[in-house]
């Protein structure tokens, strides 16, 4: 848990690579995403009838996520962190303890992705964008911002339960079950698992709401 912690932070600077945009409260204006390498994420819209994703649209933002330096930086910093407290102590330590550390980090990141960005959205037909409400005071965007692992948009703009971030988190957290050590292989550990990880979904979504007004401000203090 406490790696978990350390990770969100270092997780930070990640989102400004992230795709966003806001709820049902349209604005104007529409603009692309940024390049991620060799990949592109589909057009980012402002606006209350932003076209829905293809299923290759999601599959397109699921590799790039996965492939984003970050995820990668984000999985090492992990792995330190697990290897320093010792945790999963059946991967040992030193270079080969390491390496299995990280590759279950990054492991835990992919599926995730995979399962929540790309496959249960588009077998369920609901959009894994998270769409920022914006405008209002901070306490009813940051619950708006929460109440999203509850509530999520379909590809047709009706707010249903977000099965798929809840069924994405048991699935990632059952496989985890392949790679990781054999005392971490049980039930308990699995819901665990699934718990952490809706867990720091709201905490991602709250950074993804705000961090565009906290980027504007620290910009404004530069010039």
């Amino acid at each position: 848990m406490k790696a978990s912690c350390v990770l969100f932070v270092l997780l930070v600077g990640s989102v400004v690579f992230a795709q966003t945009a806001p709820p049902d409260n349209p604005q104007p204006e529409k603009e692309r995403s940024r390049l991620h390498g060799f990949m592109r994420t589909p057009p980012l819209s402002y606006a209350k009838d932003a076209p829905p994703m293809t299923p290759g649209d999601k599959f397109l933002l699921f590799a790039t996520n996965t492939a984003n330096p970050y995820s990668i930086l984000s999985a090492a910093a992990s792995a330190g962190i697990s290897q320093a407290e010792d945790n999963f102590a059946a991967y040992g330590q030193g270079a080969e303890g390491y390496g299995k550390r990280f590759g279950a980090a990054y492991a835990d990141g992919a599926s995730t992705e995979f399962f929540g960005t790309f496959l249960f959205p588009s077998l369920l037909r609901t959009d894994p964008r998270f769409f920022r409400m914006q405008t209002g005071g901070f306490g009813h965007r940051a619950g708006y911002a929460i109440t999203r692992i509850f509530i999520t948009r379909t590809d047709s703009h009706r707010s249903v339960p977000n099965v798929p971030l809840w069924m994405a988190a048991v699935a990632s957290g059952g496989l985890a079950n392949t790679y990781y050590p054999e005392s971490e292989r049980t039930v308990e550990q699995t819901f665990s698992r699934a718990g952490i990880s809706i867990g720091s979904q709201a905490g991602f979504n709250l950074l993804k709401e705000f961090w565009p007004d906290i980027k504007k401000k620290f910009s404004r203090h530069n010039h």
